[in-house]
């Protein structure tokens, strides 16, 4: 009976340190923690196997902090968030087992810091270069901006510019990174600019090979 009750509590051990323990094979796991969210509903898109899209839900505290675990793939995919009635979003990257951080304020979405996976990691790197840039387009679409003489449309045109200019020489400088492939799409291929297929033939290995690649070159043909 003493070992039988010894068997019970060494299996109750087992159990409880397989519970707690952080790392969870075939998953995702996210945290978040964001300025001036509060209590909302988020909103989440991301791909499970054979490439699907799932959908889900979830809810941050006051304090703008959640969590969250979803199903991993063995490719990166992305995971989108969809804040405040979907006027603000973000995409983090992840496969099986990452682990991954995502900290800023919901007013700077677009510079959030997300942390956890090479790809987050290589996009918060550009986050970084591009900082005062975005701050100051954001300042000229909110209507606060004081520059000299220099008009509006100019200055805006030039930050758009500038910011273009930061993406080309990431991608140049990282062929490999599939951070290249987002920027990519998000600075290039969206504009519908003719230097994205120019920029595409110059990837290599990982960002080369994968399925976002794949649609951008499928896209530029339906141009």
């Amino acid at each position: 009976m003493a070992k039988f009750t010894r068997f019970l509590y060494l299996l109750g051990m087992v159990l409880l340190v397989g519970a707690c323990s952080p790392d969870k094979p075939g998953r995702v796991s996210v945290d978040g923690q964001i300025q001036h969210l509060g209590r909302s509903a988020i909103y989440l898109s991301y791909y499970i196997d054979n490439h699907v899209l799932a959908y889900d839900t979830i809810f941050s505290n006051e304090s703008g902090n959640f969590h969250f675990d979803i199903t991993g793939t063995e490719e990166i995919n992305p995971i989108t968030l969809f804040f405040h009635d979907f006027n603000y979003w973000t995409t983090v990257f992840a496969k099986s087992g990452d682990v991954i951080q995502i900290k800023g304020d919901i007013e700077l979405v677009d510079l959030l810091t997300i942390t956890g996976g090479t790809v987050n990691d290589d996009l918060t790197r550009f986050k970084q270069d591009i900082h005062l840039l975005y701050v100051e387009r954001k300042n000229i679409m909110n209507g606060k901006y004081q520059h000299g003489g220099e008009s509006v449309d100019v200055r805006l045109a030039e930050i758009n510019l500038g910011l273009k200019r930061k993406a080309k020489e990431f991608i140049l400088e990282h062929p490999a990174s599939f951070a290249s492939v987002v920027l990519i799409q998000d600075f290039f291929y969206q504009d519908y600019d003719p230097i994205t297929d120019e920029l595409l033939n110059l990837l290599q290995g990982e960002a080369l090979n994968n399925h976002l690649t794949e649609r951008l070159k499928q896209g530029i043909k339906a141009w």
